[in-house]
């Protein structure tokens, strides 16, 4: 299987290299020989010679030449999503996807256009903390941790419903977005290394079978921790 991962050292804060450590791993432990492309902005890129994906969050302005450097490829990245090419952009490298992007100072920056959103960053809010979400395949949700200043306008297919946090606007629970095989969430953390059961979920698409089944004890234990504490402190009445 080969792994596409745009701009690691451009695009990796709060540890979302996790991600592809944590899928690397699964997918060796399902026998898959896998092999891992990880490009530099500039670099050539041919996105039709991947079975996966990925980009992971970055500071804004990081996130505007990942932009910049991506824009060339947006035709190739649609064709990749109408063929059925599996994708996962994290924190706001999701919104590269949409229409476009208004900056806090209110500069307009053209977007991918793969996706029907309009991306407005506050120059005056950032929205943090921790996350409750769930996702309308998986019995247990989702837990993980939000920081970014979006509201995203527009038509999308969400990826989540929020039950603790923010979803991509205010006022709606609607959390990421999913577009055939392309996935998107504000949901850091890594999402995959704190969800085992979204992991599974995900390995399973990409296998196109049911995995092996597999034991990673600390992945769920930690899971189960996280989500407890969450629970507890979501249900506390306000003081």
């Amino acid at each position: 299987m080969k792994i596409l991962y745009l701009y690691p050292d451009l695009m990796n804060l709060y540890g979302e290299s996790g991600n592809l450590c944590a899928l690397e791993r699964r997918l060796a432990d399902q026998g898959e020989d896998v092999s891992v492309d990880r490009k530099a902005p500039g670099e050539a890129l041919e996105i039709a010679a991947y079975d996966w994906i990925y980009m992971g969050a970055g500071t804004e302005r990081s996130q505007k030449a990942a932009l910049e450097h991506l824009r060339p490829c947006a035709g190739a990245l649609r064709e990749a999503m109408d063929a059925g090419k599996h994708a996962l952009f994290t924190g706001n490298a999701a919104a590269l996807l949409g229409r476009e992007i208004t900056d806090a100072a209110g500069q307009v920056w053209q977007g991918l256009g793969l996706l029907d959103v309009a991306v407005r960053e506050r120059r005056d809010t950032r929205y943090t903390g921790d996350a409750i979400a769930r996702h309308p395949e998986l019995e247990r949700p989702l837990v993980g941790f939000f920081n970014h200043c979006e509201d995203w306008e527009g038509d999308v297919e969400p990826l989540l419903q929020v039950v603790m946090g923010r979803g991509n606007r205010e006022g709606d629970s609607g959390e990421g977005f999913r577009k055939n095989n392309f996935l998107g969430t504000h949901l850091i953390g890594p999402v995959l290394v704190k969800n085992p059961h979204f992991h599974y979920w995900l390995l399973s698409r990409l296998l196109g079978r049911t995995p092996e089944p597999r034991e990673y004890l600390y992945e769920e234990k930690a899971w189960q921790v996280t989500y407890d504490a969450l629970a507890r402190r979501k249900d506390q009445p306000a003081e």
